[in-house]
Protein backbone atom coordinates (compact mmCIF):
# COMPACT_ATOMS: atom_id res chain seq x y z
CA UNK A 1 0.00 0.00 0.00
CA UNK A 2 2.90 2.39 0.82
CA UNK A 3 4.55 1.17 -2.03
CA UNK A 4 0.89 2.14 -4.49
CA UNK A 5 0.94 5.69 -2.15
CA UNK A 6 4.33 7.04 -3.82
CA UNK A 7 3.47 5.86 -7.57
CA UNK A 8 5.70 2.46 -7.53
CA UNK A 9 4.50 0.48 -10.39
CA UNK A 10 3.63 -3.07 -9.67
CA UNK A 11 4.14 -6.28 -11.70
CA UNK A 12 2.59 -9.43 -10.63
CA UNK A 13 2.66 -12.50 -10.91
CA UNK A 14 5.70 -11.52 -13.16
CA UNK A 15 9.50 -13.95 -13.43
CA UNK A 16 12.57 -12.37 -14.36
CA UNK A 17 14.45 -14.18 -16.71
CA UNK A 18 17.73 -12.49 -16.98
CA UNK A 19 19.87 -9.24 -16.54
CA UNK A 20 21.66 -7.66 -19.22
CA UNK A 21 22.86 -3.73 -19.49
CA UNK A 22 22.79 -1.43 -22.14
CA UNK A 23 25.19 1.69 -21.81
CA UNK A 24 25.74 0.30 -18.37
CA UNK A 25 22.15 0.47 -17.27
CA UNK A 26 20.47 -2.56 -16.14
CA UNK A 27 17.62 -3.90 -18.41
CA UNK A 28 15.32 -6.52 -16.74
CA UNK A 29 14.06 -9.47 -19.18
CA UNK A 30 10.28 -10.57 -18.03
CA UNK A 31 9.13 -14.05 -18.70
CA UNK A 32 6.32 -12.20 -20.59
CA UNK A 33 9.01 -10.88 -23.39
CA UNK A 34 8.65 -7.60 -21.97
CA UNK A 35 11.64 -5.75 -20.77
CA UNK A 36 12.39 -3.68 -17.92
CA UNK A 37 14.87 -0.65 -18.31
CA UNK A 38 16.35 1.32 -15.20
CA UNK A 39 18.75 3.86 -14.04
CA UNK A 40 19.45 1.91 -10.71
CA UNK A 41 18.35 -2.07 -9.71
CA UNK A 42 17.95 -3.35 -5.99
CA UNK A 43 18.35 -7.10 -5.81
CA UNK A 44 16.38 -8.84 -2.87
CA UNK A 45 15.45 -12.20 -4.27
CA UNK A 46 16.53 -14.10 -1.21
CA UNK A 47 17.38 -17.67 -0.49
CA UNK A 48 15.87 -20.74 -0.54
CA UNK A 49 16.73 -23.72 2.65
CA UNK A 50 18.37 -26.66 1.30
CA UNK A 51 16.16 -29.44 1.04
CA UNK A 52 17.05 -33.25 1.74
CA UNK A 53 17.77 -35.46 -0.88
CA UNK A 54 15.06 -38.22 0.40
CA UNK A 55 12.26 -39.12 -1.31
CA UNK A 56 8.61 -38.12 -0.25
CA UNK A 57 10.02 -35.37 1.91
CA UNK A 58 7.65 -32.50 0.46
CA UNK A 59 4.87 -34.41 2.02
CA UNK A 60 6.30 -33.94 5.64
CA UNK A 61 7.02 -30.12 5.71
CA UNK A 62 5.48 -28.13 7.78
CA UNK A 63 3.74 -31.47 9.82
CA UNK A 64 7.31 -32.89 10.78
CA UNK A 65 9.85 -31.52 8.66
CA UNK A 66 11.25 -28.10 10.04
CA UNK A 67 14.30 -25.74 8.48
CA UNK A 68 14.23 -23.28 11.41
CA UNK A 69 13.85 -23.91 15.49
CA UNK A 70 11.56 -21.46 16.41
CA UNK A 71 9.79 -21.29 20.25
CA UNK A 72 6.78 -22.64 18.36
CA UNK A 73 8.51 -25.66 16.64
CA UNK A 74 9.80 -26.08 20.22
CA UNK A 75 7.21 -26.20 22.19
CA UNK A 76 5.25 -28.74 19.60
CA UNK A 77 8.82 -30.86 20.20
CA UNK A 78 7.91 -31.19 24.55
CA UNK A 79 9.16 -34.40 26.17
CA UNK A 80 10.01 -36.21 22.35
CA UNK A 81 12.44 -37.10 20.97
CA UNK A 82 13.56 -35.29 18.03
CA UNK A 83 16.45 -35.23 15.04
CA UNK A 84 18.40 -32.47 13.66
CA UNK A 85 20.51 -32.38 10.42
CA UNK A 86 23.62 -30.55 9.94
CA UNK A 87 27.00 -29.62 10.69
CA UNK A 88 27.35 -25.74 11.23
CA UNK A 89 26.58 -23.02 13.67
CA UNK A 90 22.77 -23.11 13.08
CA UNK A 91 22.48 -26.45 13.11
CA UNK A 92 24.39 -26.43 16.40
CA UNK A 93 22.55 -23.69 17.78
CA UNK A 94 18.89 -25.44 17.14
CA UNK A 95 20.10 -28.51 18.95
CA UNK A 96 21.34 -26.97 22.18
CA UNK A 97 17.96 -24.74 21.89
CA UNK A 98 15.52 -27.90 21.52
CA UNK A 99 17.38 -30.15 23.96
CA UNK A 100 16.17 -27.67 26.58
CA UNK A 101 12.43 -28.87 25.70
CA UNK A 102 13.13 -32.04 24.03
CA UNK A 103 13.21 -35.54 25.97
CA UNK A 104 16.00 -35.69 23.21
CA UNK A 105 17.88 -34.74 20.47
CA UNK A 106 19.71 -36.97 17.79
CA UNK A 107 22.34 -34.49 15.78
CA UNK A 108 23.20 -36.54 12.32
CA UNK A 109 26.19 -35.13 10.36
CA UNK A 110 27.58 -36.51 7.04
CA UNK A 111 30.99 -36.30 8.48
CA UNK A 112 32.90 -37.59 10.94
CA UNK A 113 34.63 -34.35 12.20
CA UNK A 114 31.77 -31.89 13.99
CA UNK A 115 34.38 -29.02 14.52
CA UNK A 116 34.83 -29.07 10.66
CA UNK A 117 32.09 -26.76 9.83
CA UNK A 118 30.85 -25.70 13.70
CA UNK A 119 32.69 -23.58 16.24
CA UNK A 120 34.74 -25.01 19.13
CA UNK A 121 32.33 -23.74 21.80
CA UNK A 122 28.92 -24.61 19.81
CA UNK A 123 30.34 -27.95 19.70
CA UNK A 124 31.24 -28.25 23.17
CA UNK A 125 27.86 -27.36 23.88
CA UNK A 126 26.78 -29.94 22.66
CA UNK A 127 28.97 -32.31 24.05
CA UNK A 128 28.58 -31.72 27.26
CA UNK A 129 24.56 -31.69 27.09
CA UNK A 130 23.52 -35.41 28.38
CA UNK A 131 20.46 -35.41 26.29
CA UNK A 132 22.12 -35.26 22.50
CA UNK A 133 23.15 -37.83 20.61
CA UNK A 134 25.71 -36.98 17.73
CA UNK A 135 25.71 -39.65 15.36
CA UNK A 136 28.74 -39.00 12.52
CA UNK A 137 28.71 -40.52 8.89
CA UNK A 138 24.99 -40.69 8.92
CA UNK A 139 22.19 -39.73 6.46
CA UNK A 140 18.57 -39.82 6.26
CA UNK A 141 17.17 -42.58 3.86
CA UNK A 142 13.89 -42.18 4.31
CA UNK A 143 10.80 -40.99 6.18
CA UNK A 144 7.38 -42.61 6.95
CA UNK A 145 3.96 -41.07 8.62
CA UNK A 146 0.17 -41.49 7.87
CA UNK A 147 -0.55 -37.25 7.34
CA UNK A 148 2.27 -36.65 9.95
CA UNK A 149 6.19 -37.67 9.97
CA UNK A 150 5.78 -40.70 12.59
CA UNK A 151 9.76 -42.31 11.60
CA UNK A 152 12.69 -41.78 9.75
CA UNK A 153 15.07 -44.46 8.10
CA UNK A 154 18.77 -43.48 8.82
CA UNK A 155 21.89 -45.05 7.26
CA UNK A 156 25.33 -45.21 8.06
CA UNK A 157 28.00 -43.88 5.01
CA UNK A 158 30.78 -46.22 5.57
CA UNK A 159 29.44 -49.13 7.31
CA UNK A 160 26.15 -49.00 5.18
CA UNK A 161 24.35 -50.07 8.61
CA UNK A 162 20.51 -49.18 8.97
CA UNK A 163 18.27 -47.53 11.72
CA UNK A 164 14.61 -46.41 12.37
CA UNK A 165 13.92 -44.02 14.63
CA UNK A 166 10.75 -43.04 15.89
CA UNK A 167 10.35 -39.09 15.58
CA UNK A 168 7.58 -36.71 15.15
CA UNK A 169 9.88 -33.82 14.07
CA UNK A 170 12.96 -33.63 11.93
CA UNK A 171 15.18 -29.90 11.74
CA UNK A 172 17.06 -29.37 8.22
CA UNK A 173 19.94 -27.04 9.34
CA UNK A 174 21.66 -27.85 6.27
CA UNK A 175 22.41 -24.46 4.19
CA UNK A 176 20.66 -21.88 1.43
CA UNK A 177 20.77 -21.21 -2.06
CA UNK A 178 20.50 -17.90 -3.18
CA UNK A 179 18.06 -17.05 -5.99
CA UNK A 180 20.81 -15.80 -8.47
CA UNK A 181 20.91 -18.11 -11.52
CA UNK A 182 19.46 -14.95 -13.47
CA UNK A 183 22.19 -13.07 -12.64
CA UNK A 184 25.46 -12.24 -15.31
CA UNK A 185 28.50 -12.54 -14.63
CA UNK A 186 28.76 -8.93 -14.45
CA UNK A 187 27.49 -9.67 -10.77
CA UNK A 188 29.99 -10.95 -8.89
CA UNK A 189 28.73 -13.87 -6.77
CA UNK A 190 30.68 -15.90 -3.93
CA UNK A 191 31.86 -19.54 -4.41
CA UNK A 192 28.32 -20.62 -3.05
CA UNK A 193 26.32 -18.18 -5.33
CA UNK A 194 25.58 -15.26 -3.09
CA UNK A 195 26.18 -11.81 -4.45
CA UNK A 196 29.43 -9.97 -2.68
CA UNK A 197 28.85 -6.18 -2.02
CA UNK A 198 30.74 -3.45 -0.87
CA UNK A 199 34.40 -4.02 0.33
CA UNK A 200 34.14 -7.52 -1.12
CA UNK A 201 33.98 -6.25 -4.68
CA UNK A 202 36.11 -2.81 -4.45
CA UNK A 203 39.35 -4.82 -6.31
CA UNK A 204 37.03 -6.77 -8.34
CA UNK A 205 37.82 -6.11 -12.02
CA UNK A 206 33.95 -6.01 -12.59
CA UNK A 207 34.25 -2.75 -10.74
CA UNK A 208 34.65 0.39 -12.92
CA UNK A 209 34.16 3.15 -10.98
CA UNK A 210 36.50 5.65 -9.61
CA UNK A 211 35.04 5.78 -6.40
CA UNK A 212 34.74 2.74 -3.60
CA UNK A 213 30.96 0.89 -3.98
CA UNK A 214 28.02 1.89 -1.22
CA UNK A 215 28.00 -0.55 1.35
CA UNK A 216 25.36 -2.66 -0.16
CA UNK A 217 26.94 -2.13 -4.20
CA UNK A 218 27.44 -4.78 -6.20
CA UNK A 219 30.47 -5.24 -8.55
CA UNK A 220 28.39 -3.30 -11.38
CA UNK A 221 27.79 0.45 -10.48
CA UNK A 222 23.74 1.26 -10.04
CA UNK A 223 23.51 -2.54 -9.08
CA UNK A 224 22.62 -3.05 -5.22
CA UNK A 225 21.73 -5.99 -3.21
CA UNK A 226 19.90 -6.43 -0.05
CA UNK A 227 18.88 -9.54 2.40
CA UNK A 228 19.41 -13.41 2.14
CA UNK A 229 20.27 -13.29 -1.62
CA UNK A 230 23.76 -10.84 -0.31
CA UNK A 231 27.06 -12.61 0.80
CA UNK A 232 27.88 -12.32 4.78
CA UNK A 233 24.36 -10.80 5.52
CA UNK A 234 22.77 -12.15 8.60
CA UNK A 235 19.77 -14.72 6.95
CA UNK A 236 17.53 -13.32 9.61
CA UNK A 237 14.16 -11.44 8.77
CA UNK A 238 15.19 -8.32 11.19
CA UNK A 239 18.38 -7.77 8.96
CA UNK A 240 16.64 -8.55 5.83
CA UNK A 241 13.99 -5.78 6.41
CA UNK A 242 16.48 -3.17 7.42
CA UNK A 243 18.90 -3.54 4.26
CA UNK A 244 15.92 -2.80 2.41
CA UNK A 245 15.69 0.92 3.18
CA UNK A 246 19.82 1.24 3.50
CA UNK A 247 19.89 0.21 0.04
CA UNK A 248 17.24 2.37 -0.98
CA UNK A 249 19.03 5.22 1.23
CA UNK A 250 22.24 4.87 -0.74
CA UNK A 251 20.48 5.42 -4.07
CA UNK A 252 19.26 9.16 -4.13
CA UNK A 253 23.48 9.24 -3.42
CA UNK A 254 24.35 7.43 -6.75
CA UNK A 255 21.68 8.85 -8.88
CA UNK A 256 23.01 12.51 -7.76
CA UNK A 257 26.22 11.56 -9.40
CA UNK A 258 25.20 10.25 -12.73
Amino acid sequence: MQAQKFGAQISTPCEVCKLKFENGYPVLHLDNDKRVSAKCLLIATGASYCRLEVEGVEQFEGVGVYYDATPMEAQMCDGALVVVVGAANSAGQATVFLAEHARKVILLIRGDDLEKNMSRYQSRRIEQTENIEVLKNTEISGMTGRGHLEAIQIKNNRTAETRTIETPAVFTLIGTVPHTDWLPDGIEVDEKGFIKTGSAVMDSPRWTAKRHPHYLETSHIGVFAAGDVRASSMKRVASAVGEGPMAVAFVPQYLDNL
